[in-house]
């Protein structure tokens, strides 16, 4: 006896998977130009790498807590001068990486950890660790000279969870967005908090010592914050920005997105500045 030949699936079902499958193909094929434009030196980071001052780009590998690589060597000079970097971020990324690299900017206006006007024609998004001392450097000391770009309209600050210290890191990003959840006042401050904690290494942080900064920083609600540690969609969140980051081959903290230039490590605030006002001179030219 013949087995029942199973039905073939509608017409229009088909083209649908095969849209999807193009569409995911195509979104493949743009990521990967992005990591290769990335690891040329694209952007608006110098090609040498960071050794112990946070100041200086790194490339992207995985930090560990004084700023050496722990996936591969630190690129020299030489290799800076092999690869091109200058010419890299002389010529920009392509069309299509660059409209890739503008639709991860999310601009919603109920984001309670990005500032900025929601239609800012520059877009600056952060990935970074809480117990990252050198992100913990940019939010307090290079952030903060930046704030005038953010109240007169240019620029937006979009924060993303990247973890790369493991279950605390991921515990921290959980906590700062439990104190957001009452109100975006309370998770910037927390998130301020954190990292303060971080400038001199990876801070460690036990839930009671996240109770106690919720304390500190004025949460209303200690017991809700306490119960929201707990919750998984806020810990589904944090673990889709860091997916996001890793999708995209970054694998150092902090990588800053600024439309369509990518600097790698805690650069000083005229450099932000500088590539700022390139964007925005780009933004007004394609306007």
């Amino acid at each position: 006896m013949s087995e029942p030949i199973s039905p073939a699936p509608p017409a229009g079902d088909r083209r649908t998977a095969s849209i999807a499958w193009a569409v995911a193909v195509i979104v493949v094929a743009l990521v990967s130009a992005f990591i290769a434009w990335l690891a040329i030196g694209g952007g608006g980071s110098d090609g040498d790498a960071a050794g112990s001052d946070p100041s200086v780009s790194a490339p992207p590998t995985t930090s560990d807590q004084d700023g050496s690589a722990d996936d591969a060597p630190a690129a020299g000079p030489d290799d800076a001068a092999a690869t091109g970097p200058d010419d890299a971020a002389a010529t920009g990324p392509s069309p299509e990486v660059a409209e890739l690299m503008m639709g991860l900017q999310r601009r919603d206006a109920d984001d309670p950890l990005a500032v900025g006007d929601v239609d800012a024609p520059v877009v600056m998004i952060e990935y970074a660790d809480y117990r990252c001392p050198y992100c913990a450097r940019f939010e307090l000391e290079t952030r903060p000279q930046l704030q005038d770009l953010v109240d007169d309209g240019t620029l937006r600050i979009e924060f993303r969870d990247f973890v790369i210290f493991g279950e605390e890191s991921h515990a921290v990003a959980v906590a700062v967005r439990a104190a957001a959840e009452q109100g975006a006042e309370h998770g910037l401050a927390y998130q301020e908090a954190v990292f303060a904690r971080s400038t001199t290494g990876e801070a460690t942080l036990t839930q009671d010592d996240l109770i106690a900064l919720a304390e500190e920083v004025g949460v209303p609600d200690v017991e809700a914050f306490t119960a929201a540690l707990d919750d998984p969609e806020l810990a589904a969140a944090v673990d889709a920005d860091t997916a996001e980051a890793r999708s995209l081959g970054l694998s150092s903290t902090p990588t800053f997105l600024v439309n369509t230039a990518v600097v790698q490590g805690a650069e000083s605030a005229e450099h932000f500045r500088g590539i700022v006002a390139e964007q925005l001179e780009q933004a007004g030219a394609d306007g």
